[in-house]
Formats: structure tokens, C-alpha cells, sequence
């Protein structure tokens, strides 16, 4: 591998064949985004794709929780032409074109919204950060021009931008992307926790979540390679409960990961696997891995380093890039391998014995759990209260609430929060500093307030009256409301049905 600089971003590129594959990566993603904005990332993409004249070049680009990628595969003459003009496109984004890429991009409805990860994350960090990927957010319809337009010139810049290209680099490669120091990235403060928790959401698999430091440490990836596989043996093997299990590691900072373990479970069969899951962790906290379990862990990386060459290169340009627009530090493979290979079992214990005070499991909402027991206490996603704080009280008519169950609900406006109470008795709670947006209807007449505690409420003259709505109205701070969406002939649309569907989602 070798690296150059072209017009100020860093470029990693390593020999290959006479086909050129590259990528673009920039360091933004959906946890750089907030729930109004949701999906703003995803819009840049299309509209920069979306500037490019029609070609057969093999060519794409993907929006991730942290990065953003535009990648081609071809001739080096043409994949040097793609990449030039992504970089104009995002100087000078064809906004022009907003209606018609927001419509495309409802139709591809590729929220990652009720995901395990996303389930995890939000557990751990609420509406922000990661745990925006929970949230499906009002709509890309809400996006104006103002706010994609400035998202663009805050991330998209050649200081949070990387490079890497596997064959002939392209020969005279601009890449004239807008001057701009490299945005600060603030890392999202996870929830206070002092043991291991269980919680559940609208994900539909089960998951473990762990936080630990920095990637510079094998031990913990040695841990989850091993715990993956004694799981395939268990859940998959001996008992036919799951077909897949996954990982995936996150970095919110240099010194802090999030590492996630997510299994498909067979349906009805769910509790079983998060009992397996968790007993498998805790057995490998307390004893770590056998030498077999070792030897075996490390057999497997040395098969894949092994199975196919560029796929190799690639990924470790891919690393290298993502290191680069991360603030990373980057580790060359061989010695990653070679790291794993001098580890013992007891500091793979000792690696995960240490994240389990950060332990967060999880189980889809509708199955009968208990919990794994012991002091292991269930943390609900969103800010659950025992009882309605003081204030101004709102309910529906004494009529509708003896007729109908769902009507016995409370509402209170107090000088310090709002809070519903809802049929089933349970208390959310958004303190106003807390206020992550509001939504009001086409008609003024309800109001939906989404809480970064993931709590959230509607506010709606039909059950709370008019007084409620306007109590609302005269708390929530004005930079916390958004604007109505426009459709693509300017006409005003109705923000009810969003509004409603956001709150269903949360």
C-alpha cells in the first residue's frame, strides 16, 4: 500500500489488474445527523449520483451509520471521470433535482429504523448519535434545500474526505472537492450504567451490546469471534433455534468501540436464544476461551487472508480510508494476524469481563422474557416514569374515557417537562430541554413531540382540547419546530400522517 495526496485528500492505492476499483469515503453518516435531519446524508448521495451523465460504468454509492461512500469499478479513464465529478457535484449539489430524489428515496424506503443494531444503539445512546437509527425521522420530505445545502458544505469537504483505489490510479486524477476544515464529530453520551441491563424494542432479532476501548487490542475481537462461534454451535447446531449469527463493531471515538453480537432467532424461540447468548458471554467472561477455541479463531483469519487476494488489498485500502476519515489509527493486517496470534485466553477474558458493566441484551418487544436474571435489572428504551409530574393536567372527556380504554390516558405541561400517561398506565416523560422536535399538523390542530429520551407524544385537540395544544405550543423552543414539508408543486402537505407514523415507529 502506498499513499499520495491529490488536491489536499488523502489517496491509498495498491497494484492490481488493468481494471481500476475505487472509492470516495467521507467521515458522515447517519450518527452525524439529528431526528429532523434524518436521511439528509442519504440526499446528498443521490443528488451528487444523480448529477453524472449516463454510463455503463459499474458504479455506486452507500450511506452508513458513520461514512459515505461513492465507488466505481472500470477502465481507470472512466472511473477517474466518476470521481471528479462526484467531487464537482458535492461543490456544487444539483438541488434543483430535490423533489425528484426525495421521491426516490421513499420509494427505496431503506431505513434502517427497528434493526437490531439500531434497537442496541438507541438503548444505549437514545435519539442520538447511532441511536438515531432507530427512528425513521418525519421524512425526507421535511429536507429543505437550506438544510442539505449546509449539511453538504459542513461534511462533505476534502479534510473529512479519503481515497482508495486498487489498480491503475487514473492518470491527471482531480479531485476538486469544497476547502473546509474537518468537521468536529462529537461523541454521543451513552446512558448511565453501572451493570449489565436487558431491554426490549421492535428489533426482530437478539443482541448483545458491549463497550470497550479502542481497536488497537485483539482480545476483544478474539472474544467475539469465539463467542459467535460457540453460538453456531449451540443455537445452530445442537438446538436448530438460529441460522445466522453476525457482528459488527462501531467506533465512536479512537479509545471507545461498541461491538455488537445479533442473532436471527426461530420464531417463538427467541427467549431461548437470549439465553444463550448470555450464558455463553458470562461463561467466557469467567473462563475465557480454550486453547482449541484460540487455535481455531486464529485458523479462520489466516483461511480469509488466505481465500482471495483482492479482496484482501481492498479491504485493507477500504480500512486504511476509513482510518483516515475516523481519526483512527491504522493497523496493517499482518499485524493484526500476528497479534492474534501471541494472545492468550486469559486476557480474551479479561477483555470481555471488562465490558460487562456496559452490558446491554435484547430481546424483541412481544416475547415472553423475563430477564437472565441475578441483579441484572431491564432498561425500558425510552424515559419510563412511576407516576405524572406536577403540572397543568389535560384528559379526554369524562364520556370517552368510560366508553373507551384508549382514552384513559393523561397529558401534563409542567414547568419543567411534558408527560403522557397512556392506556396501559405506563408515564413518558420529555423534560424541555429535551426536545428533540415538534411536528404540528397541516390544520394546527395536533402537535407531535419527539423527545431525544425517546419518549414521545401527541398532542391533539380531540382528546387533550384546545388549551393543551396551545400549552404545548407556548413550551416547546421555536428552533425545535418543523417547517411543513412542500411537495414537488409547492403545495403545503398534510404533516399528520408522518407525524402519526413517526410516533408508531417510536
Amino acid at each position: 500500500m502506498q499513499r499520495i495526496d491529490i488536491d489536499g485528500v488523502p489517496v491509498f492505492t495498491a497494484d492490481g489488474p488493468a481494471r481500476t476499483t475505487a472509492a470516495l469515503v467521507f467521515g458522515v453518516g447517519l450518527r452525524d445527523e439529528t431526528f429532523a435531519t434524518i436521511e439528509v446524508t442519504h440526499l446528498v448521495e443521490h443528488l451528487a449520483m444523480g448529477a453524472l451523465p449516463k454510463s455503463h460504468l459499474r458504479c455506486n454509492a452507500v450511506t452508513d451509520v458513520d461514512t459515505t461512500t461513492f465507488h466505481a469499478t472500470g477502465r481507470p479513464e472512466a472511473v477517474g471521470a466518476f470521481l471528479e465529478g462526484i467531487c464537482r457535484a458535492l461543490a456544487d449539489l444539483p438541488t434543483e433535482r430535490m423533489d425528484l430524489e426525495v421521491g426516490v428515496l421513499q420509494a427505496e424506503n431503506c431505513s434502517t429504523a427497528h434493526s437490531t443494531l439500531g434497537a442496541l444503539w438507541a438503548a444505549r445512546f437514545g435519539l442520538t448519535g447511532p441511536g438515531l437509527a432507530v427512528a425513521d425521522g418525519p421524512g425526507p420530505e421535511y429536507l429543505t434545500e437550506e438544510s442539505v445545502r449546509a449539511h453538504a458544505r459542513r461534511w462533505f469537504v476534502r479534510d473529512n474526505a479519503a481515497l482508495w483505489c486498487a489498480g491503475p490510479l487514473p492518470a491527471g486524477l482531480r479531485l476538486p472537492l469544497p476547502a473546509g476544515p474537518r468537521p468536529e464529530r462529537p461523541a454521543p453520551a451513552p446512558r448511565p450504567q453501572s451493570g449489565p441491563v436487558w431491554t426490549k424494542g421492535h428489533g426482530a432479532g437478539v443482541g448483545l451490546l458491549l463497550s470497550a476501548g479502542g481497536a488497537g487490542d485483539p482480545a476483544l475481537t478474539i472474544g467475539i469471534e469465539v463467542l459467535k462461534e460457540r453460538l453456531r454451535d449451540t443455537a445452530r447446531l445442537a438446538r436448530g433455534l438460529s441460522y445466522s449469527v453476525d457482528s459488527m463493531a462501531l467506533d465512536i471515538t479512537a479509545d471507545r468501540r461498541e461491538v455488537a453480537v445479533v442473532l436471527d432467532a426461530r420464531e417463538g424461540q427467541e427467549a431461548a436464544v437470549a439465553g444463550l447468548l448470555w450464558q455463553a458471554y458470562t461463561e467466557l467472561c469467567a473462563s475465557g476461551p480454550t486453547l482449541a477455541e484460540l487455535a481455531h479463531a486464529v485458523a479462520g483469519f489466516e483461511e480469509e487472508l488466505d481465500a482471495d487476494e483482492r479482496a484482501v488489498v481492498e479491504s485493507e485500502l477500504a480500512d486504511a480510508a476509513y482510518c483516515a476519515v475516523s481519526d483512527l489509527p491504522f493497523r496493517p493486517v499482518q499485524d493484526v494476524l500476528a497479534a492474534w496470534r501471541t494472545t492468550p485466553g486469559e486476557r480474551v477474558a479479561a477483555a470481555l469481563q471488562g465490558t460487562r458493566p456496559t452490558a446491554i441484551l435484547y430481546v424483541p418487544e412481544d416475547v415472553d422474557y423475563a430477564g437472565p436474571g441475578g441483579p441484572i435489572e431491564r432498561r425500558y428504551v425510552c424515559n419510563l416514569q412511576n407516576r405524572l409530574p406536577a403540572g397543568e393536567t389535560f384528559r379526554p372527556s369524562a364520556l370517552a374515557r368510560l366508553f373507551s380504554r384508549e382514552s384513559r390516558v393523561a397529558l401534563v405541561v409542567g414547568e419543567r417537562e411534558l408527560a403522557h400517561r397512556d392506556s396501559d398506565g405506563d408515564v413518558h416523560s420529555i423534560p424541555w430541554e429535551l426536545v428533540e422536535a415538534a411536528l404540528p399538523t397541516q390544520d394546527g390542530r395536533a402537535v407531535f413531540v419527539v423527545g431525544r429520551n425517546l419518549c414521545s407524544a401527541v398532542v391533539d385537540e380531540e382528546r387533550f382540547g384546545r388549551r393543551a395544544v396551545a400549552a404545548v405550543q407556548a413550551r416547546v423552543p421555536a428552533a425545535r419546530w418543523l417547517p411543513r414539508p412542500r411537495t414537488a408543486g409547492d403545495d403545503l402537505v398534510e404533516a399528520a400522517s408522518p407525524a402519526a407514523g413517526a410516533a408508531a415507529r417510536l
